[in-house]
């Protein structure tokens, strides 16, 4: 295993930065408890695309036609979103019954993924029930892509669009499913890696040569490469070759490559939290490592 240095940081005052994504020569991204998303253009100036006062917002993707999906977590709907202004794309609100998490979209469909619990509300404490992927497109379809999952999380699909991967956060693991490209649907369901000793996975992204970089954002173990603290690069079965750190008292949520040679990673953190994520309000940071690897892929 090899630990890479620390990353710089590109952005600071953020809240809860998430779900990165480059598209058309820049990095999106989503600061979900402060209801924003937001624009890191070429020269690292900052763009604020659109703010939500009444819902948290999570996922991002993109349509065909370049236009801009987000995930409004407590409303259950997938928004639309164009000039600074949101309309309806989808309502998951008959199939998800605590709230909307992480998204990823590709060929005008949305696929989201769902925690099992409230993160916001009075369910915190529970264990997550297992969960679905729901499956969103252009034509109004709105279904369950994938069921029985636990904590469907981060989500990545290939370059060719037939795989894609679920980060399940509860589950400890990534799995992985065969998607058609003609109607969207999921099968075949198989795990790319369990994580050692526990370790619980939230955003990823994937390079070149089929290997799955996951955010790391809790801590499991005393291990000091899975304690909540980077980012690692796992091959499959679930060896870990590479490791991201983000520094002493701060965890990774989510990642993804980009630059115009999709070399830089991309990492979302925030300080450590116990039991709450009030305690990054104004702390969170958008910041980022030149690799040797290349992203693939979406995101």
């Amino acid at each position: 295993m090899i630990t890479l240095p620390l990353p710089e940081i590109v952005v600071d005052g953020l809240s809860l930065p998430e779900c990165p994504r480059w598209h058309d020569g820049a990095l999106y991204f989503s600061d979900i408890t402060a209801g924003r998303v937001h624009r890191l253009n070429a020269d690292d100036s900052t763009e604020l695309l659109y703010e939500s006062s009444t819902d948290f917002i999570g996922g991002l993707g993109f349509l065909n036609n370049g236009d801009l999906l987000a995930a409004a977590s407590k409303q259950r709907q997938v928004l639309r979103i164009v000039d600074g202004k949101a309309e309806v794309f989808a309502d998951l609100s008959g199939l998800c019954p605590y709230v909307l998490n992480d998204m990823i979209v590709i060929d005008n469909n949305a696929y989201v993924g769902q925690p099992g619990y409230d993160p916001w509300g009075a369910h915190m404490d529970k264990m997550p029930d297992p969960a679905d992927v729901l499956f969103a497109n252009t034509e109004g379809s709105v279904s369950v892509a994938a069921s029985d999952l636990m904590s469907p999380n981060g989500i990545a699909v290939s370059p060719d669009g037939s795989t894609l991967y679920v980060a399940e956060s509860t589950g400890n693991r990534i799995s992985c499913f065969t998607r058609d490209s003609a109607t969207g649907a999921l099968s075949n369901r198989r795990v790319f890696a369990t994580l050692p000793d526990g370790g619980i996975p939230d955003g990823i992204c994937l390079d070149d040569e089929g290997a799955v970089w996951a955010a790391m954002p809790i801590a499991v173990t005393p291990n000091a490469y899975l304690s909540g603290l980077g980012v690692v690069r796992l091959v499959e079965g679930g060896q870990v070759t590479h490791v991201v750190p983000v520094g002493e008292g701060r965890r990774a949520l989510a990642c993804a490559f980009g630059g115009p040679d999709r070399k830089s990673l991309y990492i979302c953190t925030v300080p450590e939290f116990h039991g709450s994520a009030a305690a990054s309000e104004g702390h969170g940071r958008l910041e980022r490592i030149s690799l040797d690897f290349i992203g693939a892929g979406r995101p």
